[in-house]
């Protein structure tokens, strides 16, 4: 066990190690994602690994704890089996010496144990080093048993709780961080506003689709086993860290949500209520962090080379952890030598320790057990002000703090007043009565509603009950009467409650429907499924939406195509400016990646300035991913590169050349040096610095391109000085490179 941790230790470090220095700032949270739980799985696997000899020294790191540890763990496994062999005696110091016993046992076991007898008083480091582990492991496991049970505990005590598509809400009683566990998101919703309450959700969200919680919780496990080695600590934080990368990343270019608003939101709620952490959680102390990795610009598509250093770095290090396999083991170990007899092998398989059970032991499968029970939103207090011709009324289950609310603006002219403090609003699904006096300014009273009975039992015998409690209370804040739910029948040859439910939650009016099958059937030239028409009200497509589009020059769009468009922000306004700019044929998948690229079309026109006339927009996203603006080819330009193409500009950026390093190299007196020669030079890791080293060595009449030969031939000042010394003084490189290539004296080449 102790070689086992000493390995994995070793693996966890190095995998950390490569992750800070080369990956961490790198927004492919994706493929660092698979990095990174491929590391945990790396770390309990290598070191069992075992390869024929291919190196010197191959497993040498392996040799350095288990041969200290070697001795005490022999030392131990002899006095378990030593003890197992004379349990049943009287006395051990009766016995024959325990050598004795040992006679069919590996004869270096056997001197080992004759030159130093086994004592029976008392334990060793190992067993008490293994010991302290143990109770680590123990106690660690303890306590991820522990969150998972009040998990559990939470979600089947909670009264509160909201069906989602696939995400179960559970609105909590008391105050917490928000956070997910797998498809459960905890929040208490007293304390936001409705704004970063759905900030909040769709965040949330977003981990329970992917999956984040199982990422955590292998983490977690992996944690419990290697407790003791630093290093598995700090990889969990970083699966965490890169989790939240993940997902703001999704709420910034996907859900769309303004920059600086989600980022003040993560600001604001930062509260100290810390959630259980194999939960993802929303409030995290790596603020500061995910705002500076959301404001970093996005690595480009050639920062993957990075991750071809991972087969030769991990296959180097489980070389020099695991010794080479011997050809014995490598056949699977079928032959033994000097076998034991079988009442010293049965001994010696009852001392054995019995194999570790998985930390986080159990069927998880309960964990996904849903109650369909509901809060019931019937009856309780309602706050009122006035807009205009409206009441504006907010509902909650409780004065204080209530598990739910909800708002809805109604005209005042619907609710009938039947008594001094009595108001009373009637609909086809229901009755709903305000008690308190809702004609003042602000208000405040309790409410009841009461389902149509003749209402419930049409939806029955229409086969659309659902399992919500109060789908007809949602029916009736959405205006969907017995006529809606006929139109509805007429459409589809089938209607289930959770379809009404989804259009009562959306606010989807009978009228509003009409109009987007309308528009489907125009558009897609089929009518449309009541999750597509859902999915149009969620985005906000409309017919005004549609209209624009043709008038921007898209016409004959699919429904989807639209979607997708709104979903990126595609405006009027933005493309006009495009086109003002004089980017011409544009196509709408081309104005998409030109939105999620952040192409600005005062950029076009900067770079026009500049001279560039033929810009298209293919070529303003690809100049945009690679950082390429007007400002930076003017600097190259300064600095002496006059008629750059944008090719050679996005070379120039692509090979990181800047302003600084080209006028560095004039200075030393190459003034005709050209984009290519700089570019070149750039590659091969040709400096300023070396090319002054070259020049101070004697080398005046020394060009780029030969410098460039120097350095490919590992040359430099420094060498040409050790040559010179030894009596080869040349003014060529050339001569150089020959004596570099030749290794050797080559006394006609002395001068």
């Amino acid at each position: 066990m102790n070689e086992f941790v000493f390995k994995a230790s070793i693996i966890t470090a190095v995998a950390f190690l490569f992750y800070r220095v080369f990956l961490q700032r790198e927004s492919f949270f994706i493929a660092n994602r698979i990095y990174l739980i491929g590391c945990l799985v790396l770390v309990f696997t290598l070191p069992f690994v075992s390869l024929p000899p291919l190196i010197n020294y191959q497993g040498y790191l392996a040799t350095v704890l288990p041969h200290i540890s070697s001795t005490e763990e022999n030392s131990s496994s002899v006095y378990a089996k030593q003890l197992a062999a004379e349990s049943s005696a009287q006395s051990i110091a009766s016995k024959p010496p325990v050598a004795s016993k040992l006679i069919y046992q590996d004869p270096a076991v056997l001197q080992k144990t004759s030159q130093k007898p086994v004592t029976t008083t008392g334990y060793s480091f190992a067993f008490w080093l293994f010991t302290c582990y143990l109770f680590g492991v123990v106690v660690f496991s303890g306590s991820l048993l522990l969150q998972l049970g009040i998990i559990l505990y939470r979600i089947r005590q909670s009264a509160d709780k909201i069906q989602d598509g696939n995400i179960v809400i559970v609105n909590t009683t008391q105050r917490q961080a928000p956070c997910s566990f797998f498809h459960y998101v905890f929040i208490y919703p007293d304390d936001y506003d409705f704004e970063t309450y759905q900030h909040i959700i769709a965040h949330e969200k977003i981990h329970a689709r992917l999956y984040h919680s199982l990422d955590l919780l292998l983490a977690k496990v992996a944690t419990i086993v290697l407790w003791i080695n630093p290093f598995i600590w700090l990889l969990r934080k970083e699966i965490e860290k890169n989790n939240e990368y993940q997902t703001d990343a999704f709420m910034v270019e996907k859900v769309q949500v303004d920059k600086q608003r989600y980022q003040l939101n993560l600001l604001q709620i930062a509260v100290p209520n810390r959630p259980l952490s194999i939960t993802t959680n929303y409030n995290q102390s790596v603020l500061k962090q995910r705002i500076m990795m959301m404001n970093a610009k996005k690595s480009t598509p050639h920062a993957y080379w990075k991750y071809s250093f991972l087969v030769p770095v991990f296959f180097g290090t489980l070389l020099l952890l695991n010794k080479p396999a011997s050809s014995r083991e490598m056949s699977g170990n079928n032959t033994q030598k000097n076998p034991l007899p079988l009442e010293s092998a049965d001994q010696i398989q009852k001392a054995k320790p019995q194999s570790e059970k998985h930390p986080n032991g159990g069927d998880e499968s309960s964990i996904g057990n849903y109650a369909d029970s509901k809060t019931d939103m019937s009856s309780g207090y309602w706050y009122s002000h006035q807009d205009k011709e409206n009441y504006c009324l907010e509902f909650k289950g409780s004065q204080g703090n209530s598990q739910w609310n909800m708002s809805r603006c109604f005209r005042k002219d619907s609710f009938k007043k039947t008594g001094d403090n009595s108001f009373v609003l009637t609909k086809d699904a229901g009755t709903l009565q305000l008690n308190g006096n809702l004609q003042a300014e602000v208000s405040q009273g309790k409410y009841t509603f009461t389902e149509n009975k003749d209402f419930a039992n049409y939806l029955a015998a229409n086969s659309t009950a659902s399992q919500e409690k109060n789908l007809v209370l949602f029916l009736f804040f959405a205006d969907v009467n017995r006529q809606y739910v006929e139109f509805l029948k007429s459409q589809y040859q089938t209607l289930n409650g959770q379809r009404l439910l989804e259009i009562a939650i959306h606010n989807i009016s009978l009228t509003e429907y009409q109009g987007y099958i309308a528009l489907f059937e125009q558009y897609n030239h089929k009518k449309p499924s009541m999750s597509e028409i859902i999915e149009a009200k969620i985005h906000g497509v409309d017919q005004q939406y549609v209209q624009q589009m043709e008038k921007m020059g898209f016409p004959g769009l699919s429904m989807k195509k639209i979607i997708e468009a709104k979903i990126h922000g595609i405006e009027p306004g933005y493309v006009q400016t495009l086109k003002d700019a004089g980017l011409a044929n544009l196509s709408l998948d081309k104005v998409i990646e030109a939105k999620i690229q952040d192409v600005n079309p005062n950029s076009v026109k900067e770079l026009k300035e500049l001279g560039f006339r033929d810009l298209t927009l293919t070529k303003m996203i690809e100049l945009n991913i690679h950082g390429v603006t007007a400002a930076y080819i003017q600097e190259l330009q300064s600095a002496g590169l006059k008629n750059l193409t944008l090719d050679q500009a996005l070379e120039a950026k692509i090979h990181r050349v800047d302003a600084g390093s080209i006028k560095e190299i004039r200075a030393l007196g190459f003034t005709n040096v050209s984009f290519e020669e700089i570019r070149n030079a750039r590659i091969h890791g040709v400096d300023a610095s070396f090319l002054k080293g070259l020049k101070e060595a004697g080398l005046p009449a020394l060009t780029i391109e030969k410098a460039i030969e120097a350095k490919i031939h590992a040359i430099d000042g420094t060498s040409i000085q050790a040559a010179k010394k030894k009596g080869y003084d040349f003014t060529s490189i050339d001569k150089y490179i020959s004596l570099k290539i030749h290794n050797q004296a080559i006394e006609s080449l002395k001068e």
